[in-house]
């Protein structure tokens, strides 16, 4: 016999499932928004909750702010609607959100502090035991047989998205795994599934990608496994067609061309040339560069017809998708080609990325427009989305810091890094920046030892800078470690010592004046009246600049 509060609860997940079936969200080019019938049922939801006061307090924190900052500018339903209702009566998914709010809340409150295990405190460990609670309740029932794949599905999301974002990267990455099994599964067995292809389907692809920065750590073994299993999970092909219709569906395409770009990285082995590589990573290859190419097309006629009609959070996730087509654009050009017979780690080097200096600017200028937006959202009480699972900033200008040769570009990527603590995902700002300092250091080294004669070859000539080797040694110190057991059953990754500034070594000689203080030529006091009409601005200025 049901207690009234289960009547309760199902009642008002009956309710909210009519709510979403029968009152659509308002769309503005692609973009859901929840009504507010549909809000006020799932607050309704937060107060009959089970649990402790601390634990209803948690899943309201999650409700009010860590799922807009999780949706970011894009469809919220998944974050909003799905994995609310589920929680209402699936303990392993209700644990996992008060989870990963309290770890949000912990984040808003210390901005980043680096988190060790001597300095955990309260709310952290709150965090860690709600955490072990979900593990706990989802091992129990799916070893009583009464679980749903589903469920399972989408616990794996949230403790992928715990795990990144505590720095579990080990324990991420066995949950993404096991996700990605479970979701080829259930594709097979439940073949169109709606649910399953527009929402869980698109969310493990981003959380994949996102990824790269610890998969990129791993053997070429294993970063082959890891691409057959995305190949495994593929959805249908997203045919880009002239002009996009929406937002979401310009962002669908884009992941997808950038996913299996990383299929291909993941397949290469670095030390073969590309003629050696497998046939079929060539072939992939070439399909994906050719779909960025019919991707900015598509974008660029979007972005004409519906400029006027987009509000200003959609002109910023606008923003951020030309940024990550923008870089991925970058990491496509300096690919060698067929005629090239170095090894892939030697042919990518300085002398490819000069030819996308123009890029680099416009990653720059766009991540600064939308660091203003976020810092102006964030005094007007609105999310400031500097925490979400997603790939957002980090990734590209920790790109442009390591790859680009001109100073003033890196050094302004880096202010923007420091400018603007956040975490997407696995993509710490707090750690990439010591990561990019002692990339910078062991650089500023080399070229002290060739200017002092004292580093040649067995023939007398100057070494060069070993760029790969050395940017993953550097790589491997912070994602590559053995990890250590927590308390909690689950890994922990330890920081290293931190670092002390060091500013990029000049690609040509000038004064020493590299420290990483605001440059206002460079990072100026921008006037804020309207950031939406600047990001704008912004946007067309890259749009226009790649039609020239």
């Amino acid at each position: 016999m049901r207690s009234k509060g289960e009547d309760r609860m199902r009642k008002l997940q009956v309710e909210l499932g009519e709510s979403s079936a029968t009152k659509p969200s308002r769309v503005v080019s692609g973009v859901r928004r929840p009504d507010e019938s549909a809000m006020d049922l799932i607050q309704r939801i937060s107060v009959h909750i089970p649990g402790n006061a601390e634990e209803k307090r948690g899943f309201d924190f999650f409700l009010r702010y860590t799922a807009a900052e999780l949706s970011g500018y894009y469809d919220s339903s998944f974050w909003e609607k799905l994995i609310l209702a589920a929680s209402a009566q699936k303990p392993s998914l209700r644990h996992a959100i008060i989870a990963i709010g309290a770890l949000h809340e912990d984040f808003s409150r210390k901005r980043l502090a680096p988190l060790t295990p001597s300095a955990e405190d309260q709310k952290t460990q709150f965090a860690l035991s709600q955490y072990a609670k979900a593990m706990g309740a989802l091992r129990r029932s799916l070893s009583s047989g009464k679980e749903e794949l589903f469920t399972a599905l989408m616990s794996c999301i949230l403790f992928v998205c715990f795990d990144s974002l505590r720095g579990w990267f080990e324990s991420a990455m066995v949950h993404l795994q096991s996700g990605l099994r479970i979701l080829r599964d259930l594709r097979r067995s439940s073949k169109g599934n709606h649910i399953i292809e527009d929402n869980i389907l698109p969310l493990f692809t981003r959380l994949s990608i996102q990824s790269i920065i610890y998969v990129d750590t791993k053997s070429t073994y294993d970063q082959t496994g890891f691409a057959r299993q995305l190949i495994d999970v593929s959805g249908e092909e997203i045919t880009i067609s002239e002009e996009f219709k929406s937002l979401e569906e310009a962002r669908n395409a884009l992941n997808q061309a950038a996913n299996g770009l990383f299929r291909v990285f993941y397949m290469c082995d670095g030390d073969l040339p590309v003629v050696l590589q497998p046939i079929e990573s060539l072939a992939v290859f070439n399909k994906y560069t050719s779909q960025l190419s019919l991707w900015n097309l598509a974008f660029e006629k979007f972005m004409v017809s519906k400029n006027k009609v987009l509000t200003s959070r959609e002109v910023q996730g606008a923003a951020l998708l030309k940024l990550h087509h923008t870089t991925a654009k970058i990491m496509a050009g300096v690919h060698p080609g067929m005629s090239d017979m170095r090894p892939v780690f030697e042919a990518v080097n300085a002398e490819k990325f000069l030819e996308y200096l123009d890029d680099f600017q416009v990653i720059v200028n766009l991540s600064r427009s939308l660091i203003a937006a976020a810092e102006q959202d964030a005094e007007n009480g609105k999310p400031p989305l500097t925490f979400g699972s997603d790939l957002g900033l980090i990734g590209p200008l920790y790109y442009v810091c390591i790859n680009c040769s001109t100073i003033s570009i890196r050094r302004t990527a880096m202010e923007l890094l420091l400018q603007c603590p956040r975490r997407e995902g696995m993509w710490n700002s707090v750690l990439i920046t010591r990561m990019i300092q002692q990339y910078w250091e062991l650089e500023a080294r080399h070229e002290e030892s060739q200017e002092m004669g004292v580093e040649v070859d067995e023939f007398g000539f100057p070494v060069l800078f070993r760029d790969t080797f050395d940017r993953r040694s550097v790589h491997l110190a912070y994602f590559g470690r053995p990890t250590e057991m927590n308390t909690t059953g689950v890994s922990h990754f330890p920081l290293p010592e931190p670092l002390p500034e060091v500013a990029p070594p000049e690609p040509v000689r000038s004064p020493p004046s590299l420290g990483l203080r605001s440059d206002p030529a460079t990072h100026g006091d921008t006037p804020r009246q309207d950031l939406a009409a600047e990001a704008l601005a912004v946007l067309e200025g890259a749009v226009a600049q790649e039609q020239e």
